[in-house]
């Protein structure tokens, strides 16, 4: 058994990558995601009044044809005593 010719061994590296890059450009391109952002809430605002307004916007853009692509990620401002939430969505298959 012989081993591979460097060339030949690039070749099917690259060859792997332009896969790999058609597979982010086709199914996890930025472009194709969808942002929403709570308005702001105040710091004592409690879990429960929060997840029934999260709840009714996921349903909203799922009615929609999208779905939450990432974890909820919380953008919270200390001074101003303030938090708001970051939902990213994108849009099903069968919406494309």
């Amino acid at each position: 058994m012989t081993p591979d010719h460097p060339q030949k061994r690039d070749s099917k590296i690259s060859e792997m990558q332009k896969i790999e890059d058609h597979l982010i450009k086709r199914f996890a391109n930025v472009k194709r995601r969808l942002q929403y952002e709570t308005p702001w809430f105040d710091h004592t605002t409690p879990y429960a009044d929060l997840e029934s307004k999260i709840r009714e916007t996921i349903l909203f853009y799922e009615n929609r044809g999208f779905y939450l692509f990432q974890e909820p990620k919380l953008e919270h401002e200390p001074v101003n005593k303030r938090f708001r939430i970051h939902l990213t969505f994108r849009p099903t298959e069968s919406n494309q």
